[in-house]
């Protein structure tokens, strides 16, 4: 289908400013933050709080978001988008907030350590880090269970699946299932979508190779500590949700992954979102379109929760 109007609009909007990759790194976080706040308040949820949470390197900040209603749903460890590089607790809140709010469960939404000044492996350590913290504590944070759940969005996303790919091989934490949205599970790939999306859609491709470059200097970006999908053995992965955007230069990448994912067996429902770009959950009112696919996302999620996926085959 056509991009959405809210979509357009916000294409049109982004096109008179310089690329987050052409600028300094600190004005792009600050361009994002500043971004951030247009993206509207989210949902009213029960309460907030900001944490840190103890990391083999430090701690790192996270806040804890909780539902007017307690529910059964285990908490929710959510990693936010931005290239590895660029945003944080406020990019993200307004969808925490909502997935929080519309999904009953506990959220936590970690603020991992960036690159260039923290490169590739320090999100990943602190996103382990933290899943195995929450197993510990979900039941201080009055989460249900049992184990947990890993969430993220574009980048994030990719962190989610690592984490999810490794519970497989710990003791430390049991995630029940993972939430990819827009996600970064394969570096290496380089067609497809990638080339057909690969300018004027919000994000382009030249982007996430900046990004890349940044987090991932001279690394194999084949590993699967870095592009999950690369994975040679899938079985025993956790269930999966997959989002994926029509007009996304990740989309093809995503659904291969989530058809891997079920030939090894794994739960999987994929979502294609028609008409829509590269992390619009993420985006709040800038794409009011947007809000009505959160509700079709969070009804996906409690259905693969329950244990009936509910598959789009896009």
């Amino acid at each position: 289908m056509p991009l959405l109007p809210g979509v357009q609009r916000l294409i049109d909007m982004a096109s008179d400013g310089p690329s987050l990759a052409d600028i300094p790194i600190q004005q792009a976080r600050l361009q994002l933050d500043t971004l951030a706040a247009s993206f509207g308040p989210g949902d009213r949820v029960g309460s907030t709080s900001d944490i840190d949470i103890p990391t083999p390197s430090g701690t790192v900040r996270a806040r804890v978001y909780h539902p007017e209603e307690t529910s059964d749903l285990p908490p929710l460890l959510y990693f936010h988008g931005g290239g590895w590089s660029v945003g944080g607790l406020s990019t993200s809140d307004a969808l925490c907030r909502k997935l929080t709010a519309r999904s009953g469960g506990v959220v936590v939404n970690v603020d991992y350590r960036l690159a260039p000044e923290n490169p590739y492996p320090a999100a990943v350590e602190d996103a382990l880090a933290a899943a195995a913290w929450l197993s510990r504590n979900a039941a201080d944070l009055n989460a249900g269970g049992p184990g947990i759940l890993v969430g993220g969005d574009s980048a994030g996303g990719n962190l989610a699946a690592v984490v999810a790919q490794a519970s497989r091989s710990t003791d430390e934490f049991t995630v029940r299932a993972q939430l990819l949205i827009c996600a970064a599970v394969n570096l290496c790939h380089r067609r497809g979508s990638y080339v057909e999306f690969a300018k004027g859609y919000f994000v382009s491709t030249s982007e996430f190779e900046h990004w890349i470059s940044l987090y991932a200097p001279d690394q194999d970006l084949s590993d699967p500590r870095l592009s999950p999908a690369a994975a040679t053995e899938l079985a025993g992965t956790p269930a999966a949700l997959v989002v994926t955007a029509e007009y996304d230069p990740l989309r093809d990448a995503g659904e291969e992954y989530a058809r891997a994912l079920r030939a090894a067996g794994v739960d999987v429902s994929l979502f294609r979102v028609d008409g829509q770009v590269h992390d619009f959950p993420v985006l709040g009112d800038l794409i009011p379109e947007g809000d009505t696919a959160v509700d079709a996302i969070v009804d996906r999620w409690r259905a693969l929760l329950a244990g009936g996926p509910e598959v789009n085959s896009a």
